[in-house]
């Protein structure tokens, strides 16, 4: 058996056509199913836990810089004896002092040095006696005969003069940066740090209130998640006034007025039956985050922008099934109506459903390479449940209501009060016209109108579909819109309008910019985003670290070794993204010093002995921790490996911060016989700026190709799946373009919603293009008119729902939340574009 393009299609609408018949025959089952499922399964939000760390949400699992953070922790854990201050990979704990049953000073949770003692940010005991003993502080290196210290990732926004002997001298600084490092283990010691981070939080609020001339930022280890959590606890109230939003439109909608009057027709008009069909998506949104939380997949914050999607889009689905049943002749026994309803709608609607939820799988369980972000893979392995449920839930729950309210408009009774409505008449008392009116089912000579919440409709439709007197909005896309829009003219014009909005979309493509930069996960008023100001104003473009760590020491009793790592150490201390050698804090360099100026000679053959001497000479000194010993062939003790440190320039924006994050990897790829590493934390979302275009591009593509095979598979004609596919490639190229131009930038909240606009994309697309093929008609001009006829009115309720639902977090005062909005915005409104105009004209000039 050999399968053509669209063969599925007269089977689908048979299937659904059986189907229609079978759920006329038993609705009370297929309603009251769907609730006892929901119930069920909406027990599992009990148990719910959201997920907050922001780090494994928003980087990428195979980032590169988790091995490197790794490998350091591995040799330099992070506990009691071996902290040295900025030589952490693990988030800070900035602290002063809390209360728990007991006084707790910051002895009792710091972590200690090789000494023994907390770090305690001695630098600035350091820099104090020099200043007020009249000595001039060198910078970025302060050395003191054979001791030296490391200052400029302390001290920031630093003015210089030159010195007698040409090295910088510190005139004055803006900013200093104390760390206060906390233990994490045990487990109840790491919950009494965190207390205590929450308590120094509401100290220093209270304490920024009394002083005018020094200016105070904080960030402890759990700023980002305590933030994430904002953005979602504004967002449970803001859905409740989207779904209350979506239930009136939808309410509105669905008044449809008696023929010549300005009177509802309460037959026709159903209210109950578009409440219904909103809380639809409700049950599916409920049904799918308490499976999931069954099934142990963890909720995250920024899944609390995926119910305002799925309610838009089941919705808009709801609009499908309602104009189709709107369609069919009134005169048909309910039964048959509904067959030829779900018949007419679930191909349309299945194309939506199928290619929409398999994208979402497909990036979900990763495709190959698809995405390696773990907030998108949740998200859409929420998003792909919660439409699966929802279009199931359509084709029982919201079917079986259908079901019953066609029953009850074939009874001639009031939809509201369900009972018999009064026929119109002039004489009739104010408050019958007003609540009690309601149509007869019509014989074919009848005629019908809908409108909008302003215009009149009649509400009755003939046999035959050619002389329906089609509803007002109907009438509008099919008499006025669509003529119009295929008068040669007009569409030279709209021609024109492509070109110049592919122009925009392709110019705002090449400023693309990427990454979510750490600060963007907090909201506007966060106490944190000044901290982060503050880090790349004064500390991002000159001072900060980087940690690089020789894994395969050579044999450093050779001399030549040594000048090779020393060598090695130059070359990535005077890459375009260091400071120099001045900035290099590496062991051997400040022993070479000590021997200069002890006048040491070291024998080759004892080198080690004189390395172990030099550095546990003096346990404050940071290169205790910064060796790792162990022993060779012959038993001896070795320097197995170690690390250095250099400092950094020019990093305060994400594209400096990637390219520095490029060069420095490339230069220890130079160096391959000592596997060297270089880390940062900040390396932690710059492996999210690099991989955020092509694990984008490649979700597009596989979305694009799921599409067309799917379409290809339900619409009649190859041609049209082709053109719905180039529809949505046009559809995302405008979404990448013009978001880009709107100050967005491509990152992983963005890249969810382009996901999603796949999904929009298909919503319009589709729609349109199986309406165009399954037209009787036999010009173009007539198709295009029988498509945006029939269908040109529920994708426009569609597009303008879906709005609504989103239009109520446009001024939520956080990035996350206005780069949903502003992208969902985009994709609906470049969707609904390309829906009712570019796509219209491409199929009458490239499809017959």
């Amino acid at each position: 058996m050999r399968l053509g393009f669209g063969c599925l299609e007269p089977k689908a609408a048979k299937f659904f056509h059986s189907y229609g018949l079978l759920v006329s025959g038993y609705p009370f089952i297929f309603l009251i199913s769907p609730i006892l499922i929901t119930g069920l399964l909406t027990t599992g939000l009990i148990g719910l836990e959201p997920l907050s760390d922001a780090l494994y949400l928003y980087t990428p699992t195979d980032a590169p810089s988790k091995t490197e953070r790794r490998i350091i922790h591995d040799a330099w854990p992070l506990v009691d004896g071996t902290y040295v201050p900025g030589r952490a990979v693990t988030q800070s704990r900035e602290v002063q002092v809390r209360f728990l049953n007991r006084t707790w000073s910051f002895s009792d949770l710091c972590l200690s040095g090789p000494d023994g003692r907390c770090a305690n940010n001695d630098h600035v005991q350091l820099v104090s006696r020099l200043y007020h003993h009249g000595i001039n502080i060198t910078y970025p290196t302060v050395r003191l005969a054979e001791k030296s210290a490391y200052i400029a990732s302390a001290l920031g926004g630093v003015k210089l003069a030159k010195g007698e002997n040409g090295e910088n001298i510190i005139v004055e600084a803006s900013a200093w940066l104390l760390i206060y490092q906390l233990k994490f283990y045990p487990n109840q010691v790491s919950y009494i740090s965190g207390l205590w981070e929450r308590e120094f939080k509401e100290q220093m609020d209270e304490y920024k209130k009394t002083t005018k001339h020094v200016s105070i930022t904080y960030f402890h280890s759990q700023t980002l998640s305590d933030e994430l959590k904002k953005n979602a606890d504004r967002l449970a109230p803001r859905f409740i006034g989207a779904f209350i939003i979506l239930i009136c439109f939808s309410v509105v909608c669905s008044v449809v007025t008696i023929k010549k009057s300005a009177y509802i027709d309460w037959v026709v008009t159903k209210p109950i039956l578009s409440v219904l069909g909103v809380s639809n998506a409700g049950m599916g949104i409920a049904s799918a985050m308490g499976m999931l939380t069954y099934m142990g997949i963890q909720y995250n914050d920024i899944i609390a922008v995926m119910p305002f999607l799925v309610v838009a889009v089941g919705t808009d689905n709801m609009f499908l099934m309602v104009a189709s049943l709107k369609r069919t002749d009134r005169n048909l026994r309910y039964d048959k109506r509904i067959a030829e309803c779900m018949s007419d709608a679930a191909v349309s609607i299945l194309i939506t459903a199928l290619t929409g939820n398999l994208i979402s799988d497909a990036l979900s369980f990763g495709v190959g390479t698809i995405t390696t972000i773990p907030a998108v893979q949740i998200f859409c392995i929420y998003t792909m449940c919660a439409l699966l449920l929802t279009f199931a839930y359509q084709l029982t729950f919201f079917c079986a209501v259908l079901v019953y309210y066609t029953k009850i408009e074939e009874q001639g009774l009031h939809s509201v009060w369900l009972r018999p409505a009064v026929t119109y008449s002039s004489t009739s008392p104010l408050n019958v016209r007003l609540f009690w009116l309601g149509s007869k089912p019509p014989n074919p000579s009848s005629i019908c109108a809908t409108t909008q919440s302003s215009s009149s409709v009649t509400s009755t439709y003939s046999t035959s579909s050619k002389h329906l007197h089609h509803c007002s909005a109907t009438s509008f896309f099919r008499n006025w819109y669509a003529p119009v829009l295929m008068q040669p003219s007009i569409r030279a014009i709209a021609g024109l309008w492509y070109i110049i909005y592919l122009a925009l979309s392709i110019y705002g493509c090449s400023y693309l910019k990427e990454g979510l930069e750490p600060a963007n996960l907090l909201v506007d008023d966060s106490y944190a985003t000044p901290h982060y100001r503050v880090l790349e104003q004064h500390y991002w473009h000159y001072g900060a670290s980087l940690q690089i760590v020789v894994n395969n020491a050579p044999d450093l009793r050779n001399p030549v070794e040594r000048i090779n790592m020393d060598k090695m150490a130059s070359t990535f201390a005077n890459s375009k993204a260091s400071i120099g050698d001045e900035g290099v804090q590496f062991w051997l360099r400040e022993m070479e010093v000590s021997a200069n100026i002890h006048k040491l000679q070291y024998d080759d053959k004892k080198f080690y002995d004189h390395a172990a001497e030099y550095i546990y000479s003096d346990m404050s000194r940071p290169w205790v921790v910064d060796v790792v010993w162990g022993r060779n062939n012959e038993s001896d003790h070795v320097i197995k490996s170690y690390r250095f440190m250099i400092g950094m320039r020019d990093i305060s924006t994400t594209t400096k911060q990637t390219e520095a994050t490029n060069t420095f990897r490339e230069i220890a790829s130079r160096f391959e016989k000592y596997n060297v590493t270089t880390y940062m934390p900040l390396w932690l979302f710059t492996d999210q700026y690099a991989l955020v275009v092509p694990n984008t591009l490649q979700d597009i593509i596989v979305a694009v190709a799921c599409m067309l095979v799917i379409s290809a598979l339900l619409i009649p004609q190859p041609v049209c799946s082709f053109w719905v596919a180039v529809t949505i490639g046009s559809i995302d190229l405008g979404v990448l373009g013009f978001m880009t131009l709107w100050n967005v930038n491509l990152d992983a909240i963005s890249m969810i919603t382009i996901i999603m606009s796949v999904g929009f994309s298909v919503d319009y697309s589709a729609h349109i293009t199986y309406a165009y093929v399954i037209s009787k008609e036999t010009t173009t001009t007539a198709r295009v008119c029988d498509a945006l006829g029939d269908l040109g009115w529920p994708v426009a309720q569609g597009a303008m729902s879906t709005i609504l639902a989103v239009s109520v977090l446009s001024d939520v005062p956080a990035y996350m939340i206005v780069t949903f909005f502003k992208t969902v915005f985009l994709a609906i409104s470049i969707g609904f574009l390309h829906g009712l105009v570019f796509l219209p004209l491409m199929l009458s000039v490239f499809v017959g």
